[in-house]
């Protein structure tokens, strides 16, 4: 009941959010098959009061060819451990948009789409290890590349536009190749980070790259 009440007394927040970002933001540009496809900024801040030793992650994507979600803007709270507190997904597209607000706790997450004029609640299997993702919001990598180890770990990824879910492994990899993660399983492909964790380069089987810039 806790994590309904979350959803249903959370109210969209992301502009004012974005408005008030702090860190050094990342540019990823985004290619599908060497073709450049849009663009994403991505910012890590530290959490507040409400999420001490927490982090926020905010994303502003743009992908100018694609009228069906031209521009997309996420925030995803984590707490200490980089599990999923609350995420928000703004589409703005020609149809008037939706807001997708999730939160999750134990072995389910909810999902709830506000469109023009409707809303709408489902619940999703998950567990531990739950990461939000979307084929036009690749900087949300960045919460895989936080969980990865170096014995793997076992991750369970929730598309909250589909309700697509897979499973995968993150694995860090070993002495000398720390900064690259391999994701194998139901989602395939490789991450990079710098020397502080940030998440600079994320490539997919699908033919999404996302490199910094």
């Amino acid at each position: 009941m806790r994590v309904l009440a979350l959803l249903m007394l959370a109210a969209p927040v992301l502009p004012a959010w974005l408005a008030a970002q702090q860190g050094e933001p990342v540019t990823y540009s985004i290619s599908r098959n060497g073709a450049e496809i849009g663009e994403e900024v991505s910012t890590l801040r530290p959490g507040e009061a409400r999420n001490p030793g927490g982090t926020t992650l905010l994303i502003r994507a743009r992908y100018p060819g694609s009228p069906r979600d031209s521009a997309l803007e996420a925030m995803l709270q984590r707490d200490s451990d980089s599990q999923l507190v609350l995420f928000q997904l703004d589409v703005h597209d020609e149809s008037g948009g939706s807001t997708i607000l999730a939160a999750g706790s134990g072995a389910r997450v909810l999902l709830r789409t506000d469109t023009p004029g409707s809303k709408a609640v489902r619940e999703v299997p998950a567990g531990g290890n739950v990461v939000l993702l979307d084929d036009h919001v690749l900087g949300l990598y960045q919460a895989v590349a936080d969980l990865a180890s170096p014995t793997g770990t076992s991750v369970v990824g929730i598309y909250p536009r589909t309700g697509r879910r897979v499973q995968f492994q993150a694995r860090r990899g070993d002495a000398g190749q720390e900064r690259r993660i391999t994701l194998s399983g139901q989602l395939t492909g490789s991450l990079q980070v710098n020397a502080t964790g940030r998440l600079t380069r994320a490539e997919l089987a699908s033919g999404l790259v996302a490199t910094a810039r």
